[in-house]
């Protein structure tokens, strides 16, 4: 996977999660309960699901986005280099747990 890939799909989850949410709630107050807003309470804004995933979305948004930027600025041999960090401890614990 190519550094830009990886830094779009990175910095898209906090929108694609915003945007799940708020069709969620569009779906949820525009066809199935088509009651008005009325019945809207303060309760309601901060517990219903759809308000809850928009609010991980901005979230993920405002730790991903930056996250983004950095994978970005990177180049390939930073994450070969991660990779083989990660083999390596992989590696080893699982000699670890082969000795015990």
């Amino acid at each position: 996977m190519t550094v830009q890939r990886r830094a779009f799909l990175i910095g898209m989850l906090g929108p694609a999660l915003q945007f799940l949410g708020v069709a969620w709630d569009l779906l949820e107050h525009g066809l199935l309960h088509t009651h008005g807003l009325a019945e809207t309470t303060f309760t309601h804004l901060i517990s219903a699901p759809a308000h809850l995933l928009a609010a991980a979305g901005l979230l993920v948004s405002v730790i991903g986005i930056p996250v983004a930027i950095e994978v970005a600025r990177s180049d390939e041999r930073e994450f070969e280099e991660l990779g083989e960090v990660a083999a390596e401890a992989a590696y080893g614990t699982q000699r670890a747990g082969a000795a015990e």
